[in-house]
């Protein structure tokens, strides 16, 4: 799914790549959308995973220097095709809810909650998710970006100039 895609997967191919038969495949997961669903929350979780034991490692990291890191890992080559492979699958899933609609729950909120759980305190909790959703959302639109062929340096430049003031919200809200 990470050299291929989603959209052409076909069945035979995987199930002999994983040491398996298509009909096996079908049996355990019903249908190529449902395994596909399947794997993907699995790849989502694990990436996320990754993700939250990087950012809460001994030294304490700002939200800023937190969602910069999660620019650099998603922008990285290492990492592209995951970004490749969540978005064909969001896409999917936005098209056809009735096949991959599982994939949807949580596909952004799970972002969000992560990162509202690391704001400051002094924000109150519907403060500090809206702020985590335009920090996602941002993000997430810029990476798309990105990926649809955007110029790196200026999308990067895009993110920087968001992250002004993304630190500006950040230390205002909680006087408002």
């Amino acid at each position: 799914m990470l050299q291929k895609g989603v959209a052409d997967l076909s069945l035979r191919p995987l199930a002999a790549a994983v040491g398996s038969k298509a009909r096996l495949l079908v049996y355990h997961f019903g249908s190529k959308e449902s395994l596909i669903t399947d794997a993907m929350l699995v790849v989502r979780e694990r990436v996320q995973q990754a993700f939250t034991e990087f950012v809460t490692d001994e030294r304490k990291q700002s939200p800023l220097e937190i969602v910069q890191a999660f620019w650099r890992w998603a922008t990285s080559p290492a990492y592209e095709r995951y970004l490749r492979l969540f978005f064909e699958v969001q896409g999917l899933a936005l098209q056809k809810p009735s096949r991959y609609g599982r994939y949807l729950e949580g596909a952004t909120s799970s972002w969000v909650m992560m990162l509202a759980a690391v704001l400051p305190r002094k924000l109150s909790a519907p403060e500090r998710k809206a702020l985590a959703s335009l920090a996602v959302s941002t993000t997430f639109g810029l990476l798309l970006e990105f990926l649809s062929g955007g110029e790196r340096k200026r999308v990067s430049r895009a993110f920087n100039l968001f992250l002004g003031s993304f630190e500006q919200l950040l230390s205002s809200e909680g006087r408002a």
